[in-house]
């Protein structure tokens, strides 16, 4: 078969090559440029955050009651899911153990919770006290350490939580050993809705280029699992691991499901970081239409209609 063409004819299979050519390299200029784009946005030298970002609300400029007394609700809720998981308070079998606490990862990601509104909490208290003194400009604040250690637990825990809640849901969870009690619901569920709040109401900044951090400390996690395994350790059901989908004695089926966790880590954490990049646009938004309204220069005058007198 032939397809004819003005100049002559071409066989169907050189026809198909040619397209098939045609469309690859079509195909390798755009990946190119957005290979290109994507490397330009990864080494872009973007600024630090200013240090009034990691100690007030998005919607408010200083620190208000309200906000002090939101901090302190996170950080005891943390508190209280981490001494509930210890002691197995909620749980309808409780299985004892409580030594064993730490080989969990969603423990791991309880406690960087924890941490971390812990240290949230410092910042705001002490811009609590800052803020009694009339001389006081937040602008003066300086990028620290105790800022910095905040902004890389917060970025770590944020999309820990998400991927622990997903992952146990969807690989770990097994109706015939967990029960769905409010324990579970306490280390699966209120984890991740606790950093989705988070994200809403602080200011806390999220950068794509961050999103080794959190890779980090899962592979950290993944090491112990295989040092664990090694020793002849033991999970709460007196099982040779950990969890049953990271099983070293099948290596070849584990690293797939560590490559593919790692990797839905990495698409949460750009989530994430839409969400963040919606929320200051909708911010910077309603804060120009508040000024427009206020602005009595942008307000348009009043057409005042004239009857006709007949």
């Amino acid at each position: 078969m032939v397809i004819t063409r003005r100049w002559g004819t071409v066989p169907l299979r050189r026809a198909l090559t040619l397209t098939f050519q045609n469309f690859a390299c079509r195909r390798a200029m755009v990946n190119n440029i957005w290979c290109r784009k994507l490397s330009h946005i990864w080494h872009q030298k973007v600024p630090d955050p200013h240090a009034r970002a990691f100690s007030e609300p998005r919607w408010s400029s200083h620190v208000s009651g309200w906000y002090l007394g939101y901090r302190w609700l996170i950080s005891l809720t943390w508190m209280t899911i981490i001494i509930c998981s210890i002691f197995e308070v909620g749980s309808v079998k409780p299985l004892g153990k409580s030594h064993l606490w730490p080989i969990y990862l969603t423990n791991w990601d309880l406690a960087l919770g924890f941490i971390q509104s812990l240290l949230g909490l410092l910042l705001v208290i002490r811009r609590w006290r800052f803020q009694k003194s009339q001389e006081f400009d937040a602008v003066t604040l300086k990028l620290g350490g105790v800022e910095r250690i905040y902004w890389f637990l917060y970025t770590i825990t944020s999309s820990l939580a998400l991927g622990v809640t997903g992952t146990y849901w969807a690989t770990v969870y097994n109706p015939k050993i967990h029960q769905v009690d409010l324990l579970n619901i306490l280390l699966h569920v209120c984890n991740s809705f606790l950093m989705i709040v988070d994200i809403v109401v602080t200011r806390v900044p999220l950068r794509l280029r961050h999103c080794w951090w959190c890779l980090v400390v899962v592979s950290c996690y993944l090491m112990f699992t295989i040092i664990y395994y090694s020793a002849g350790g033991l999970d709460k059901q007196g099982n040779p691991r950990i969890y049953a989908v990271l099983d070293w004695a099948k290596p070849g089926k584990t690293i797939l499901v560590c490559l593919g966790g790692l990797t839905f880590l990495v698409i949460i954490h750009c989530l994430l970081c839409y969400i963040v990049s919606l929320r200051d646009r909708l911010y910077e938004r309603s804060q120009q239409y508040l000024k427009e309204q206020s602005d009595p220069g942008n307000q348009q005058p009043l057409k005042v209609k004239t009857s006709e007198v007949v």
